[in-house]
């Protein structure tokens, strides 16, 4: 399995660590160098991106566009290799001590046409199935995953999957991991996904505390709190409101399954944990 590690190039004490963190693990790493936000024109930022989806959307952030543009080019660089699956990790992660040897054999547990498997939690409540293959002997089961958890911080990604990211992707619609694991975008719904529960890999800054192991890094490469301004005040009303129906639409329709899925005992609603110990 290749495994790719998004990270700045003036990030060098991150990469050192996540040197470590991998090494501690026996996994080999890739690493690919971020898009630095900092570095995009006003030019090129107004012709990547797309225009808002409804008149009560925002314009993403640079720092959101860094961060979609240096998923984005994983999977270009993936794709232009003939890889079948790349696992992405971003660099301010802690891992699972039992991560490394679910990632050394993935081939081995891989469901046959998975696209996507969500290795992290975000903490968030999410939707998956109630039953799950259980792991390598481990206490990790992997779980179909039925609504949106966000998040793009570590996971596993098919070739069928990157080329309908890229697609889907030019110019840029939202933040990346709205895109990728978004109940409501049009991506997530075409594709087989996955999460392993309990996570292998979450955020630093989803990490409770100091005496729980958190280091207190932030990403530098996302920052989904900031917000600018919509500037694309020519948006067609009518595309606005198509846009808007097709949303509600696929919400309505997912959450109707779920309902249906949770009444026949296969679904729940949980906080997916991370595996700390």
């Amino acid at each position: 399995m290749d495994i790719f590690l998004i990270n700045l190039a003036s990030s060098q004490d991150r990469l050192s660590r996540m040197r470590e963190v991998f090494g501690a693990q026996k996994l080999a790493f890739e690493r690919i160098d971020a898009v630095d936000a900092a570095s995009l024109s006003d030019d090129f930022v107004r012709n990547i991106v797309a225009p808002p989806m409804s008149k009560h959307a925002r314009n993403l952030t640079p720092t959101e566009i860094g961060c979609y543009l240096s998923h984005r080019k994983v999977w270009e660089t993936a794709l232009s290799r003939g890889i079948d699956y790349a696992t992405i990790f971003e660099d301010d992660i802690h891992l699972a001590p039992d991560a490394g040897k679910l990632l050394s054999a993935a081939a081995d547990w891989l469901p046959e046409g998975a696209d996507l498997i969500k290795l992290e939690t975000l903490a968030m409540p999410t939707h998956v199935s109630r039953d799950g293959k259980v792991l390598m002997a481990t206490p990790h089961r992997l779980k179909k995953l039925l609504s949106s958890h966000y998040g793009a911080a570590g996971y596993i990604v098919s070739r069928r999957a990157m080329e309908r990211l890229c697609a889907a992707s030019d110019p840029l619609p939202l933040p990346v991991d709205d895109v990728i694991f978004g109940a409501h975008y049009r991506v997530f719904g075409g594709l087989r996904a996955y999460q392993i529960d309990p996570a292998i890999c979450v955020q630093d800054q989803y990490i409770e505390s100091p005496e729980a192991g958190r280091l207190g890094i932030v990403s530098t490469i996302r920052d989904r709190h900031a917000s600018l301004p919509v500037t694309h005040a020519g948006r067609s009303l009518i595309r606005r409101g198509l846009d808007g129906l097709s949303t509600k639409l696929t919400r309505r329709r997912r959450k109707t399954r779920i309902a249906l899925l949770q009444a026949l005992g296969r679904a729940e609603q949980k906080t997916i944990p991370f595996a700390r110990d």
